[in-house]
């Protein structure tokens, strides 16, 4: 009876021991990845409804690239939890006509931005397999970047009519800061945003990854001290390449 009951404790720490092996095996593990982008940046903007004197208005989207590192938490064989940080050179170009009041000048402005973020995503990831070497992700959640520095460059070519009726023409240019500098064209940008991330991609093997990914914000980046202040949005779309670790 003894032996018997010896043998069955044995055989009871045996299955414990199984249980806890087979439930550690479904525990979730951490994907560390790194990636580059490369893509556009752009900057939303409001400005002919906020002043009549802007007849004309063409933004353009910039070139964008950066680095980071991410890392995702497979809490789920088909679902997981992810963050990244992301160090991004971002840009855009915008020119506008500004007639004068009494229309016997024209100011056409040609300006600049160019502007460098860090961007921390907080995002839910679906994955499922394409193949038995490919994973398809989808991720969808939110960001919160910090700008840590940039610059304005603004050309300016003013045009007037005199009382003979000719034209006089000069040229100026005007640089300032692109992050809080109250001396920037119009308005100045907040350092910090938030807003959408959005992104896809697969994976090849074990390491190798592809994607695109889009950052909208959803804050109004600009900021003035004038009486009027206009709404900025911060938007980009990258390609990424990376490798997972």
């Amino acid at each position: 009876m003894r032996i018997f009951t010896t043998r069955l404790h044995t055989l009871a720490a045996i299955l414990i021991l199984i249980s806890a092996l087979q439930a550690s095996a479904q525990q979730p593990f951490i994907n560390i990845y790194a990636q580059a982008l490369i893509g556009g940046s752009y900057l939303t903007e409001n400005y002919r409804k906020c002043f009549h004197e802007i007849s004309d208005l063409n933004t353009v989207t910039g070139p964008a690239g950066g680095l980071g590192l991410g890392a995702r938490f497979n809490i789920r064989p088909h679902l997981g939890l992810g963050t990244e940080i992301n160090f991004t050179r971002n840009s855009d170009k915008m020119d506008m006509a500004v007639v004068g009041d009494d229309n016997r000048s024209v100011s056409n402005v040609f300006q600049r931005n160019v502007y460098w973020r860090l961007d921390f995503p907080v995002y839910l990831s679906y994955i499922t397999g394409l193949g038995s070497n490919v994973k398809w992700n989808v991720d969808a959640g939110l960001y919160y970047a910090y700008g840590t520095g940039g610059s304005q460059k603004n050309n300016i070519y003013h045009t007037t009519s005199n009382d003979l009726g000719q034209l006089m023409m000069s040229v100026s240019s005007y640089d300032t800061g692109f992050y809080n500098d109250p001396k920037a064209f119009i308005n100045y940008y907040r350092r910090g945003d938030i807003g959408l991330h959005i992104a896809t991609g697969l994976t090849f093997g074990a390491h190798l990854r592809v994607g695109i990914r889009s950052h909208i914000g959803m804050s109004n980046a600009a900021r003035t001290a004038g009486l009027v202040c206009p709404t900025s949005h911060n938007m980009d779309f990258l390609a990424m390449l990376g490798w997972m670790f």
